[in-house]
């Protein structure tokens, strides 16, 4: 009976891992693994149940971190931050302390200047370098 109780465990962990695909339940894989194997055998509840728990533990405590980095390999980037680099038309011009705009995408943006004491004009082309709050910081092309 106990084999089947872990076939089970090690499949819903399984189908929950494919499903979410958050590396919250793969560990329960493993553990599930080891309390079947050790249920094959024949040995009682109280050592496949810990040993379950133990394995599972010890396959999160070790591998998470060294799987999430590298499934995480950079930084995801936000819509905003998809712009960086790219060339805009200044609306209006930055001055000396004063913000100007841009447009993105048909939305107006305030703009300002890499270097607080560019003055740049309205028409010029500008390259956005940064975002810093709802600002884009750009610099003359």
């Amino acid at each position: 009976m106990w084999l089947y109780i872990w076939l089970a465990v090690t499949a819903a962990a399984l189908i929950v891992e494919f499903v979410t695909a958050e590396l919250v339940s793969v560990w329960f894989v493993g553990g599930g693994l080891v309390a079947m194997l050790l249920a094959g055998l024949g040995l009682d509840w109280y050592i496949h149940v810990p040993a379950f728990i133990v394995v599972s533990f010890l396959l999160m405590l070790c591998f998470r971190r060294l799987v999430m980095k590298k499934l995480n390999k950079g930084e995801v980037k936000t819509n905003a931050e998809t712009v960086i680099g790219k060339e805009y038309e200044l609306l209006t011009a930055i001055g000396f302390n004063q913000a100007g705009s841009i447009r993105i995408n048909g939305v107006v943006w305030t703009a300002v200047a890499e270097d607080d004491n560019a003055e740049i004009p309205a028409g010029t082309k500008v390259i956005i370098e940064k975002i810093e709050g709802n600002k884009y910081i750009v610099k003359e092309k």
